[in-house]
């Protein structure tokens, strides 16, 4: 995932590690543009953190031009140990002067059983990607300085039986459907999202289909 190699897995503010359940921050705040140079990947805490505003927009533009600059300098670097002709570790050159390099890479284990939404990386990121739009919404109608954004979470947790102590990522994976559509609903049912409605503006969010493809670009 072209986000996800931006940020190495880590927020790029507070460097959690806790991938599966990082949101993507729309950086011109259109929810609509979800071109990659618009979309900046980060956890919950400090996506609340940028939408109240503790963390300001410039900031965010920066931290987004430095990662760029980052990754444009890594891959200028792989490319120049592509072409070295020789043996490194381990390392097998091949004809053409091309490396092939053999490493093991670590899958790292969720800290949600199987049969979570959170044991799903793709599924609890689009959870997480409608919780986000719902507070967007919220947002434009309310003001962010009126904002609790605890709330919305915990009327989901009661919704689906989920103890104090769980997340929301301890819903059965089999609910997903349900739960997204549940969200969608009260995304559909803000102010925001009526007033689109009467300017002919029907998208208020991507599909599970629609965000896959957005986030794998």
């Amino acid at each position: 995932m072209l986000l996800q190699k931006e940020t190495q897995s880590l927020c790029p503010f507070c460097e959690s590690t806790d991938v599966a359940h990082f949101q993507f921050h729309h950086i011109d705040e259109d929810p609509q543009n979800n071109d990659a140079y618009n979309l900046l990947m980060l956890c919950p805490t400090c996506h609340s953190k940028i939408t109240k505003g503790d963390i300001s927009r410039q900031e965010v533009e920066n931290k987004k031009k430095e990662l760029a600059l980052t990754t444009q300098e890594k891959d200028k670097a792989m490319g120049k140990i592509i072409n070295f002709n020789a043996k490194v570790g381990n390392a097998v050159v091949g004809d053409n002067n091309k490396v092939t390099v053999n490493i093991k890479k670590e899958t790292k284990k969720s800290k949600y059983p199987d049969g979570c939404l959170g044991a799903n990386n793709d599924k609890a990121n689009y959870v997480g990607y409608l919780i986000t739009r719902y507070h967007e919404y919220k947002e434009w109608e309310v003001g962010k300085e009126n904002m609790n954004y605890s709330i919305f979470q915990s009327q989901l947790k009661k919704k689906y039986k989920i103890g104090k102590t769980r997340t929301l990522y301890n819903v059965p994976e089999g609910k997903f459907e349900g739960l997204s559509a549940h969200i969608q609903k009260k995304i559909d049912g803000t102010v925001l999202a009526n007033v689109k409605r009467s300017k002919g503006q029907l998208k208020n969010y991507s599909s599970y289909e629609e965000y896959l493809e957005e986030t794998e670009a």
